[in-house]
């Protein structure tokens, strides 16, 4: 079985119990391949990372994280630190 790496940007949500923001992510997904099919058979999110946006300034704090990947819901447990992404 091959894989692939691709790039996908998406709009998600962080919040917690005093803040709320809508960010745009940057999500590295990995496209599982079987022999000679022209579409991936598995993809999942090796990575997400936030993407600059001019103007928002996100406070270093936990949050959750949400966005739809592949018409599901995604919910990760994250802190940001200096604009980027960390596991809580």
């Amino acid at each position: 079985m091959a894989s692939n790496t691709v790039i996908e940007y998406v709009m998600g949500e962080l919040s917690n119990a005093s803040r709320k923001y809508i960010v745009k992510l940057k999500l590295t997904v990995t496209e599982k391949m079987v022999n000679e099919r022209p579409a991936p058979v598995a993809r999942t999110v090796a990575r997400h990372e936030l993407t600059p946006m001019s103007g928002i300034v996100i406070e270093d704090d936990n949050y959750t994280l949400r966005y739809d990947f592949d018409g599901q819901q995604q919910q990760h447990s994250v802190r940001t630190q200096g604009g980027t992404l960390l596991a809580a």
